[in-house]
């Protein structure tokens, strides 16, 4: 026997009752759905669903403006409602309708109009994914996002914003883009990269506001929803979830937001973003001997090593104000001199610089009083390479134009070793060697250091917001 149009057939339930149940947000997703098919095939019910939705939405918007619910009953008589519900549950019940309505006059211009509905409006896309390292996500490279949640169980994704802010996670994490400038760390581990003009870019954890004031920091969220903040360069503002006072957190800081919303003092370690760094800094991989330089403590005269060539991002993505001049330009391996291809960058261009640095240590520190003169026979040797997402536009190897662009790329300018920093290219077995891949994307370093001598690399990789 068929069932009358007032109830769901699954049991016989009022039709205003489900209805209720639905702005209380008490129905299972089974049940949702169930509402939702029966709803398109009884149009007739579907009128009173909207129009019943449109009274509870005028309810909610009067209860929220005046806060009092015995003045809504009086501005709303012909409803014979009685009304005893919190504010709270009121905003939550208005949240509710909302979505309701929209989903409603959805399905009713299709099942009126026998055609394709208008869809309601989304926020225009505002990033795209721009590295994905053996991730469980369905994204993939280039994939444009708007207001989106984002959850991976493992591996590692990078966006890019339209502003520049760049934003890596490490899974497992639950990461939601609400709008541009406006994110929230549900769970898991990011960094963020904020550079000049993006300013103000936020992220909410649990209990605690992060807001961006130029510069590159991380948040790992605990087991228990309590989020470390670290900042890595320049400055943020951490602000409890409750409103309470916020703090000023500076680079080689970090802070704890409690469950109780108190801002607590933490162990600055940078060392637990040691798998995010390649990803987050452009980095697609390397062989042999490159490891990221540490983020504390900042002089890269301290950062030594006969068996790895550290790997130091330099700063942010910037458009080039002048020409800057770079050493290699063409692909092909350099052992001389000769082989270099000087050219210059224009202004204008959007780039990114890496500074790769050998310097063994010092074995003068390892024998007593130093000599006058370092001691060739210290010859350390190393070999790697390092591949970059984006293509190389020039290498910097001679020791003028190193010292040169110091000021405009580095954050450590003026704390590099001054003498012995450029390659030696004289071909002999004793000298250096670099390579750059016909895709222009790979750097090959064959070195060789001694003593207080130390090479440097300055790599110049196209950060393009169109790439």
């Amino acid at each position: 026997m068929s069932q009358p149009d007032d109830k769901l057939p699954a049991d016989g339930a009022p039709f205003d009752r489900l209805m209720e149940q639905w702005l209380e947000s008490s129905l299972d997703a089974g049940q949702q759905a169930e509402l939702s098919n029966w709803l398109k095939d009884h149009p007739e019910q579907m009128q009173r669903f909207v129009e019943a939705n449109v009274r509870e939405q005028m309810l909610c918007d009067a209860a929220r403006g005046l806060l009092l619910s015995d003045q809504v009953h009086e501005l709303t008589p012909s409803l014979n409602k009685p009304l005893r519900w919190s504010t709270k549950r009121i905003v939550v019940v208005a949240a509710s309708v909302a979505a309701c309505l929209i989903f409603a006059l959805f399905l009713l211009q299709k099942s009126e109009r026998g055609g394709p509905a208008i869809e309601p409006s989304v926020i225009e896309p505002f990033a795209s994914v721009a590295a994905i390292d053996q991730t469980d996500s369905v994204l993939r490279n280039g994939d444009r996002l708007g207001n989106k949640t984002i959850e991976i169980q493992r591996g590692l994704i990078r966006l890019q914003f339209d502003d520049g802010v760049e934003v890596t996670l490490q899974g497992p994490a639950r990461y939601e883009l609400i709008s541009p400038g406006k994110t929230r760390l549900h769970s898991g581990l990011l960094t963020a990269t904020v550079p000049p003009g993006a300013e103000g870019f936020q992220v909410s954890t649990p209990t605690a506001e992060v807001v961006d004031l130029g510069t590159a920091f991380g948040i790992e969220i605990d087991s228990e929803g309590i989020p470390v903040v670290s900042v890595f360069d320049g400055k943020v503002e951490v602000t409890p979830a409750d409103s309470g006072a916020g703090r000023l957190v500076q680079e080689g800081e970090a802070v704890r937001v409690t469950q109780r919303h108190e801002i607590q003092a933490a162990k600055f370690d940078a060392d637990v973003f040691e798998k995010v760094w390649p990803v987050a800094s452009g980095v697609s991989g390397s062989t042999g001997a490159f490891r990221f330089a540490p983020h504390w403590p900042r002089p890269m005269g301290l950062v030594q090593s006969n068996t790895d060539i550290f790997v130091l991002p330099e700063g942010y993505a910037r458009i080039l104000s002048e020409p800057i001049r770079v050493n290699v330009t063409s692909p092909g391996k350099v052992r001389f001199a000769a082989d270099l291809t000087t050219a210059d960058i224009p202004s204008g261009k959007r780039v990114k610089s890496f500074l790769l640095q050998f310097r063994p240590l010092d074995q003068r520190d390892e024998a007593g009083p130093p000599q006058l003169q370092p001691n060739p026979n210290e010859l350390k040797r190393i070999v790697g390479e390092i591949t970059f997402n984006r293509p190389v536009l020039g290498l910097i190897v001679v020791g003028d134009d190193l010292r040169a662009s110091d000021g405009l790329f580095s954050k450590r300018g003026g704390q590099f070793p001054q003498k012995g920093r450029a390659l030696e290219l004289s071909g002999t077995p004793r000298d250096d060697t670099i390579t750059l891949s016909d895709d222009r994307r790979t750097v090959k370093l064959d070195l060789a250091a001694f003593g207080i001598f130390g090479d440097h690399v300055r790599v110049i990789v196209d950060q393009s917001l169109e790439n």
